[in-house]
């Protein structure tokens, strides 16, 4: 199988597990979401565990204690499956270049690669390559294409990471930056030298600034290669590559066709640069494999500081997968064999690091040597090992995943079953079925003491009887008799004294019934509103009361109230309860309905249907020569007739109708109370009424029940759902 079909075949395979990859992430996610809601949950309970089972306290707390150290976890798992994705949806594999400056990196690129020192330079003095390029094996014709920091990512990834390194406040746009930087402050700091350099390097930006500001958010750049210099070189004054995110080369190496192969140069790796975070984020997900480069000085030797920086910084990217599976260092030995010594002594005596990276000795600048000891033997690793990396990468999360899922398993699985609701609910119902049947024996017990606070106290006879005196007076005082000049008058219009009397007769008759009428109704419909007052109280209790609109409660008329509970009834649950407060509604005592057929019978003396009346006024010897004279006699007629009849009212009210209202009210309670507490079944339609508005009707006697139920609840479902989601991303995480 050649290099290009193994890379083929290995991308493939990550491409393939990234959607996995990405779903996993997005459930982690979700667990720790769900995971710190557990924890939220349980201290909200350790600080108000009022009306809480102590059993629950106890459970909440121990869980929280055993899944405390979960949420770390979940995020360093997610940072590495994260970074994983990125290096998975790659569509190169990445073999990264680093080394300090004049020790063969550029040199060695160039005869992997087949570019010169106008596209990698080189130099004998200071650092030359001044930004990250990637270097593509491409079969077509070769071309760069140079990517920009946009302005946001400049100021947070590569600006920000110095003033935190100095401890500086960081400007908050572009602009600010540009302004004189702040000093840098002199203390004793164990780095202070280091810090120094940065801010050096920070004031160089700085000072530069003015002259690459425009090629940031840039759309990418296509360039012939001979231009390539001015975005990636720092000689000769260049400052454009400060801009420049990627410098991407596109071109056919000499020795393989390695299709899909990237070697990625890492300049100021070992540098003091200030954003080493940022250098560590691209080893985590961008590369593959590193070459480090060295070069033995011919007059002494050694693994220096700087050389161990760069084994952490590889290191610590991914701590899963050992040096040895992942760095190759290069001793650079010299085409003149000049420092031939110091690499065999630094190829005797390898760097004290916790696996042992394999070490190659070439001639940099020897094609064919970089090609036989070093590229050759790079890519046989790559088509070997690579596939059983990947395989290692995998295998770290699956481990950290099950390790997850075991915690919470073990947290979870033994109590779950104790946050079941069953016996609160158990106990909320005997509370429930305690208050309804309570409820119903307060109501039969209300109704029927109505009954005889109504046959005791509502002993209204006399007070009816003063009612109709009161009545009977004021129609008395309020005759509508015309006087003698109105009744002379009217004898002229009708020619003679029956007609005006027939006349006045009716008149009387239709005034007093009207005015017994209106006046009675007003005290009936005042006494049955007062009854039904006492019948609507004993029937709501308070809680009940306040269920209904606001205006209702406040309303004057009790028949408003009435349409407002009748409203809330079922009326195929509750028929017999429905039909008692429609016949509430309707109840109907008034003058018409109860005296007016009686009091018509005392009408005699006003009734015209025969004459005895009219001649019983009408003098015998009225004529029309003295009509004048009769009309106050005829006036006075009227009277007598009017007051008679008032008379022969009082009379029968007072021997027949004095006790209607009281029988009447009483009547009205005893058939409601008979109907609402009496009834058969009527007491399985309270409870079906009751049933749908308990938690509005108790809400203070079922708060305890309900808080336990609902904190159970919600419990069960967050340990539920966490374990479900543990569960889910363990076995859904790719083999």
């Amino acid at each position: 199988m050649t290099i290009r079909s193994v890379i083929t075949e290995v991308l493939d395979k990550r491409h393939k597990k990234v959607l996995t990859l990405e779903k996993a992430h997005a459930g982690l996610v979700e667990l720790e979401m769900q995971i710190d809601s557990i924890r939220q949950m349980a201290t909200d309970i350790q600080e108000d565990s009022n009306d809480i089972p102590a059993e629950i306290v106890q459970l909440t707390t121990k869980i929280a204690r055993q899944i405390s150290g979960l949420e770390e976890e979940i995020i360093i798992l997610n940072e590495s499956i994260t970074s994983l994705t990125k290096r998975f949806s790659k569509e190169t594999i990445n073999i990264g270049v680093a080394g300090k400056a004049r020790q063969g990196k550029s040199t060695l690129l160039q005869k992997i690669s087949g570019l010169s020192n106008k596209e990698i330079p080189t130099s004998d003095e200071l650092p030359c390559t001044g930004t990250k390029s990637k270097i593509h094996h491409y079969e077509d014709d070769a071309y760069a294409k140079i990517e920009f920091y946009t302005k946001e990512e400049f100021l947070k990834e590569i600006l920000h990471p110095y003033f935190d390194k100095l401890k500086l406040p960081k400007p908050f746009s572009l602009k600010r930056f540009n302004e004189p930087l702040p000093e840098l402050s002199e203390n004793a700091s164990l780095d202070r030298n280091l810090d120094k350099a940065i801010y050096e390097k920070l004031i160089f930006i700085h000072k530069s600034f003015p002259t690459f500001f425009e090629l940031l958010s840039k759309q990418p750049k296509t360039l012939e290669l001979e231009e390539i210099l001015d975005y990636v070189t720092q000689n000769e004054g260049r400052t454009r590559y400060l801009a420049v995110k990627t410098a991407n080369i596109f071109t056919k190496f000499p020795n393989y066709d390695v299709t899909g192969l990237c070697l990625v140069d890492l300049p100021g790796l070992e540098a003091a640069q200030g954003h080493e975070k940022k250098l560590v984020s691209s080893l985590e997900y961008e590369v593959d494999a590193i070459i480090f480069v060295k070069s033995p000085d011919i007059l002494g030797t050694d693994w220096e500081q700087t050389d161990y920086n760069v084994f952490d910084l590889v290191d610590n990217a991914v701590r899963e997968i050992e040096l040895s599976q992942r760095l190759f260092i290069i001793l650079n030995q010299k085409s003149d064999g000049s420092n031939k010594k110091q690499v065999q002594l630094l190829k005797e005596q390898p760097p004290e690091t916790y696996s042992k990276p394999p070490i190659l000795i070439a001639d940099c600048s020897d094609s064919k040597a970089v090609e036989e000891q070093v590229f050759s033997i790079v890519l046989k690793h790559i088509e070997q090992n690579l596939e059983s990396t990947d395989r290692k990468y995998l295998d770290m999360l699956t481990k950290k995943t099950n390790n997850i899922f075991t915690v919470l398993n073990q947290a979870i699985t033994p109590v779950l079953s104790t946050f079941t609701t069953s016996n609160a609910n158990l106990n909320r119902e005997r509370k429930y079925r305690v208050l309804s049947e309570q409820f119903i024996r307060d109501l039969t017990k209300g109704l029927e003491k109505l009954v005889l606070d109504v046959q005791k106290e509502l002993n209204i006879s006399e007070e009816f009887k003063q009612k109709v005196e009161e009545i009977c007076e004021l129609a008395k005082q309020q005759a509508p008799i015309p006087n003698k000049e109105e009744l002379a008058e009217q004898y002229l219009e009708n020619s003679g004294w029956k007609g005006v009397v027939s006349e006045e007769l009716n008149y009387l008759r239709a005034y007093l019934t009207e005015f017994l009428a209106t006046q009675l109704d007003e005290y009936l419909q005042n006494k049955v509103n007062s009854t039904l007052r006492q019948v609507l109280e004993r029937i709501f209790p308070k809680q009940l009361q306040n269920m209904l609109p606001q205006d209702a409660i406040d309303s004057d008329e009790p028949r408003a109230v009435i349409l407002e509970f009748q409203a809330m009834l079922d009326q195929a649950e509750q028929p017999n309860i429905y039909r008692t407060f429609n016949y509430i509604h309707k109840f109907n005592f008034s003058y018409h309905s109860h005296f007016h057929y009686r009091v018509r019978e005392e009408m005699g003396l006003l009734n015209t249907y025969t004459s005895d009346s009219i001649d019983d006024i009408v003098p015998q010897d009225a004529t029309r020569d003295n009509f004048t004279e009769k009309a106050e006699e005829i006036a006075r007629g009227l009277e007598t007739h009017y007051h008679q009849t008032i008379y022969q009212l009082r009379k029968k009210f007072g021997e027949k109708m004095q006790a209607d209202p009281a029988n009447a009210i009483l009547a009205l309670v005893e058939e409601v109370k008979d109907r609402l507490v009496r009834a058969k079944g009527i007491k399985e339609e309270w409870k079906s009424f009751l049933d749908p508005i308990r938690e509005q009707l108790w809400e203070d006697e079922l708060r305890q029940f309900n808080k336990e139920i609902a904190l159970r609840t919600q419990w069960r479902n967050a340990l539920d759902d966490a374990l479900k989601g543990a569960k889910s991303i363990n076995t859904a995480f790719p083999d």
